[in-house]
């Protein structure tokens, strides 16, 4: 005869029983009010970029590679950026500071906010018919350029500041 609070041969009682699904729970409480998980394989967790802000044109063309003046063709697919797809369109290029590029059409991925629950729930920059400035960065992911962020870098081309210079260096050409 078995002694009354054994484990009956291996089975866990219902006060055991109990006792582990309470503990549980609670651990699975814990990880999510505290927003890191003790419990990895029970949340998911995504890193989220912090967006510069620009105060001035000057601070957004000091932190750029390239500024162009045209106007969006038409969008052109998408690129992996920052592990979500960006939205890619061609770009007719009509001044530029790099003036090899004047006259040319070049491919542009709009950033996104990878964070949001609608990733373009701000708007798209390039999703426009007007003409417009962009401030451009490289992205070594898909080896194009890119918006500088999701909120800041493209204006209507009549006010941008005359005379700006991209503040960082210029991308290299490919080797292909």
């Amino acid at each position: 005869m078995l002694a009354r609070g054994s484990d009956y041969g291996g089975l866990m009682t219902r006060r055991a029983r109990r006792s582990v699904v309470t503990s549980l729970a609670m651990a699975t409480a814990v990880a999510a009010l505290g927003g890191c998980s003790a419990l990895p394989w029970l949340t998911q967790q995504q890193e989220c970029v912090s967006w510069v802000t620009f105060d001035d044109q000057e601070s957004l063309a000091a932190s750029s590679q390239l500024i162009v003046v045209g106007t969006v063709i038409e969008r052109s697919g998408t690129a992996d950026l920052l592990g979500g797809d960006a939205r890619l369109y061609r770009f007719d290029v009509e001044q530029s500071s790099d003036p090899d590029l004047e006259g040319s059409e070049i491919e542009i991925a709009s950033r996104a906010d990878g964070c949001a629950e609608d990733p373009y729930g701000f708007g798209d920059q390039l999703d426009t018919d007007e003409r417009i400035a962009v401030f451009l960065s490289t992205d070594e992911q898909w080896d194009g350029f890119a918006t500088v962020t999701p909120f800041d870098g493209v204006l209507p081309a009549d006010e941008l500041q005359p005379g700006l210079e991209p503040g960082l260096a210029a991308p290299s050409p490919s080797s292909e």
